[in-house]
C-alpha cells in the first residue's frame, strides 16, 4: 500500500474514531512507537475498532491479522486487502472463505516481520464485549520465537502489549484508554525455545498475558462486572476524573470489592442492583441522582446554546442515517463501533456535499463554501457542548418521577457504604491527551 493512501486512512480512521470516542487518552505510546519487527498484541472486545484503536496512535504504518471471513464482502476485500492478512477460523470456512489457510498466515508474518514491519494480532482470537482478558492463544508467542530461529535469533521481534480500555464500547460519544505496557523482546527466549519449544511458547503466551492483563480492568465474571460497573458509575458521575485517572480508581474500587467480606459483598452488590434495576425500569440516569460538579448553572450554557443548536441541526441527517443503517442490518452489538465509524467514512461527505448545494440552491450568493465549512466545525463543538454540559441537561429535562425518592435512597445508602477513594492518581501525569 501506497505511503499516501495509508497516511489518508490514517488521518481518516484517527479522525472518524475521535469523533465516536472523544477525550481519548493514551498511555506508554513510546513502548511502541517505533519501526518493527514487532507483533502489536491487543486485547479483542470490540471487533475491528480494537486494530484500529491499536494502530492510529502510532507513526509507522501497521498491517493487521483479521479474519478471513471480512473478505466475502467484495467492497471490504478491496479495502483491507493491501494491509491485512486473512486467518481463517473454523466458522470464517464454513461461510465459505477460501483465504487464511494455517501455513499462508504464518509464511506471510514471518515475510512482514522478516521486512521490519508492524503487525497487530489479537491473540484472544475472538471478539467478544467483556471487560477482562480472555485466554490467550499461544499464535503470537508461535510466530514471533519461529520468525527469530528461522533469522538466527537476529530478527529482533518484539511482542507490545496493548490494552483498550472502554468505557463503553458501543455507545458513540464515550470514552477510551489505551495503554501499551513494556514491549518483550522474543531473542530473550532464545535459550528455552532450543531446549523445548511447546514450553517456551507456553511460557511467553502466560508472560504476554500477564502484561496484557495488567493494562485493563480485569474482572473474574459476570457477576463481578456488573456490580463494578453500577459502583463505577455512580463514583464517577459524583466525582468525575479524566478516563486514564478514572482506570485506576476503577482498578482500586475492584481491588477494594474484593476485599470486602464475602456476605457484605453480595449485600453491596444486591444494593447495586436494585438501586440499577428501578434506574432501567424508570428510563432515569443515575446522573439525574448525582452531586455531578457539572449539574449547576454555569454562563456557557445559554452562550453557547445557539451554536450547539446549530451543529446537531445540520447534523442530524447524518445521525437519522446511520441509526437507520445500523437498525437495518440487525447484526451483533459488537459491531456498532465499526459500522458507525466506517459507515461515516463514506456518509458524512456526501451528507456534507448534498446540504451544500441545497444551500447554494436556497442562498445563491457564492457562500457555500463558508457554510461547509462550518459543518465540521459546528459538529465538533456541538459534540463538545454535549459532554461538557449533558449532567446539567439531563437533570433538567428529566423531569420527576414517584420513584425519585427511592431512587434517591438507594443511591444513598450505596454510596454511604463506600470509601472515599484519592482522586490523585499517578496516571493523570503519566496519560496524555491523544
Amino acid at each position: 500500500m501506497s505511503k499516501p493512501f495509508f497516511w489518508v486512512l490514517h488521518f481518516m480512521s484517527r479522525w472518524m474514531l475521535r469523533i465516536f470516542y472523544p477525550s481519548m487518552e493514551t498511555e506508554g505510546v513510546a513502548h511502541a512507537n517505533h519501526p518493527g519487527p514487532t507483533l502489536l498484541c491487543g486485547n479483542h472486545p470490540n471487533t475491528l475498532a480494537d486494530p484500529l484503536m491499536s494502530g492510529i496512535h502510532l507513526d509507522h504504518q501497521t498491517y493487521f491479522l483479521a479474519n478471513a471471513g471480512l473478505w466475502l464482502n467484495p467492497v471490504m476485500a478491496f479495502i483491507i486487502d493491501p494491509f491485512c492478512i486473512p486467518v481463517a477460523r473454523p466458522k470464517d470456512k464454513e461461510a465459505g472463505a477460501d483465504k487464511g489457510s494455517k501455513d499462508e498466515v504464518f509464511n506471510r508474518t514471518f515475510q512482514a516481520l522478516e521486512s521490519g514491519k508492524i503487525m497487530y494480532i489479537a491473540p484472544e482470537a475472538y471478539s467478544e464485549l467483556e471487560r477482562k482478558l480472555r485466554k490467550v492463544k499461544a499464535g503470537a508467542a508461535s510466530l514471533a520465537l519461529e520468525a527469530e530461529s528461522r533469522n538466527n535469533w537476529r530478527l529482533g521481534v518484539t511482542l507490545q502489549p496493548v490494552g483498550i480500555n472502554y468505557e463503553s464500547p458501543t455507545t458513540p460519544f464515550s470514552r477510551v484508554f489505551v495503554r501499551y505496557g513494556e514491549p518483550i523482546v522474543a531473542a530473550e527466549w532464545r535459550e528455552a525455545y532450543e531446549k523445548s519449544p511447546m514450553r517456551a511458547v507456553r511460557g511467553l503466551t502466560n508472560l504476554l498475558s500477564d502484561r496484557m492483563q495488567s493494562l485493563l480492568i480485569h474482572t473474574q465474571n459476570k457477576t463481578e462486572e456488573r456490580c463494578l460497573r453500577r459502583i463505577e458509575r455512580s463514583v464517577q458521575n459524583d466525582r468525575p476524573l479524566s478516563v486514564s485517572a478514572h482506570h485506576y480508581r476503577t482498578q482500586a474500587i475492584l481491588e477494594w470489592l474484593r476485599e470486602v467480606p464475602a456476605e457484605r459483598r453480595t449485600e453491596l452488590c444486591e444494593l447495586a442492583a436494585e438501586y440499577d434495576g428501578l434506574l432501567r425500569e424508570t428510563g432515569r440516569s443515575d446522573l439525574r441522582f448525582s452531586t455531578h460538579p457539572r449539574r449547576t448553572y454555569a454562563p456557557g450554557l445559554i452562550l453557547a446554546l445557539p451554536f450547539f443548536l446549530y451543529g446537531l441541526l445540520n447534523h442530524l441527517p447524518w445521525m437519522l442515517a446511520m441509526r437507520g443503517i445500523w437498525n437495518a442490518l440487525g447484526i451483533d452489538r459488537g459491531y456498532k463501533a465499526t459500522v458507525l465509524t466506517l459507515g461515516s467514512w463514506i456518509l458524512l461527505p456526501i451528507i456534507y456535499l448534498l446540504q451544500t448545494l441545497l444551500f447554494n440552491w436556497v442562498y445563491p450568493g457564492g457562500i457555500g463554501w463558508l457554510y461547509l465549512l462550518s459543518l465540521p466545525v459546528s459538529g465538533l463543538f456541538a459534540l463538545r457542548y454535549w459532554v461538557t454540559y449533558r449532567p446539567f441537561w439531563l437533570g433538567r429535562l428529566a423531569g420527576k418521577d414517584s420513584a425519585d425518592d427511592r431512587l434517591r435512597e438507594l443511591r444513598n445508602s450505596l454510596m454511604s457504604q463506600l470509601p472515599q477513594w484519592d482522586d490523585a492518581t499517578p496516571a493523570t501525569s503519566r496519560a496524555t491527551l491523544s
